[in-house]
């Protein structure tokens, strides 16, 4: 009698294998970048209006905040609880009405992590369609990313407005008017970000033009940035400017002043520009650590005032690492009209 031998196949069990998000900081830190105890400041704008601006560790990030004796609108809630809990303090040393509206310009973290805490009121969080979804979208990745950069001093989730709107709205509180636009979507030209709604105050002609224009600071040109674009907005931007003849211009970073910040931003773009093509020759040439220095060097050397060190290590990070990709791509018609308010 024969005996055969059983034989049993060798089992894998299925995995999945793990592993922290970001397990050590994305890059280093430079003295120029401050430090997390830095403090903000404030800026009274008139007509019940102030702009806090966050420090250089956090970006340089402005909230705008309009006081009423009918309640407070916000615009753009901060980066880290840290800075949206300043802007709240500083609510509630001024004022005890109720903060009835809060407005995201755009999607970027910097700019949406803080919604919650302005909603002990129960306001409603408005922002256009797009933006909205591009927070629903994106929020969760730049929270594991930015991990390696500011790590538990983040929020630990985020908001997502529910109350949307396409082109424009108006926010009433009492006779006060706050007239939200978008002045970028998806069918137009996009610099900084693929979505901007802009706010505009007509009674104190105080207009708030989000990430198109980053006065005496160093700008992202990565993620999602076109340069050529942003250089056909920069005109869009002087048209709205000569039609509503604002008094007063609140960037999304950097200090509140005229347009000739517009002017500025023009020729730190074209001067960034012809940088990285001399380093990069259209994506031909890599950026090694070495060249990638140099670059950083002429850029400071450059423009010497300019703070806000953070958002030009990040983009000269994905320089390297994904080529000026920012610095070629756009619409291919660069003809796109300006997206006026429709209450003009």
């Amino acid at each position: 009698m024969s005996t055969v031998a059983e034989t049993t196949a060798p089992t894998t069990e299925g995995q999945f294998f793990a592993a922290p998000p970001i397990g050590a900081p994305v890059m280093p830190w430079r003295e120029e970048y401050g430090a997390i105890d830095d403090p903000g400041e404030i800026t009274d704008l008139g007509g019940g209006l102030y702009c806090y601006s966050a420090p250089d560790f956090a970006l340089d990030v402005n909230t705008l905040y309009a006081i009423t004796s009918d309640g407070v609108v916000v615009i753009d809630s901060q980066l880290l609880p840290r800075h949206s809990n300043a802007v709240l303090a500083d609510i509630r040393a001024r004022t005890d009405q109720p903060i009835r509206y809060v407005t995201n310009s755009h999607h970027h973290p910097d700019h949406v992590f803080g919604n919650a805490t302005f909603l002990e009121d129960r306001g409603e969080l408005v922002a256009s369609n797009f933006t909205a979804r591009m927070i629903d979208g994106s929020a969760f990745w730049y929270l594991m990313f930015l991990q390696g950069l500011w790590g538990g001093h983040l929020p630990m989730g985020y908001v997502v407005p529910q109350s949307t709107f396409v082109r424009s709205r108006e926010l009433w509180l009492g006779s006060t008017v706050v007239q939200l636009f978008e002045f970028t979507d998806s069918t137009t030209v996009a610099g900084e970000s693929l979505d901007v709604t802009m706010a505009w105050f007509p009674q104190t002609k105080v207009l708030h033009v989000a990430d198109t224009v980053w006065p005496g600071s160093h700008t992202f040109f990565a993620d999602g940035t076109s340069v050529p674009d942003w250089m056909i907005q920069l005109d869009h931007i002087r048209e709205l400017v000569n039609e509503l003849r604002p008094e007063v211009i609140v960037p999304g970073h950097g200090e509140p002043g005229d347009a000739s910040m517009i002017d500025a931003q023009e020729r730190y773009l074209v001067g960034v520009t012809r940088m990285v093509e001399e380093y990069c020759r259209g994506g031909e040439v890599a950026l090694t650590d070495e060249t990638k220095a140099k670059l950083r060097a002429e850029i400071v050397n450059e423009f010497p005032e300019h703070r806000n060190h953070i958002p030009l290590d990040i983009s000269l990070q994905m320089l390297q690492a994904l080529g000026p990709v920012a610095f070629l791509s756009g619409r291919p018609n660069g003809a796109s009209a300006a997206r006026l308010p429709t209450f003009l």
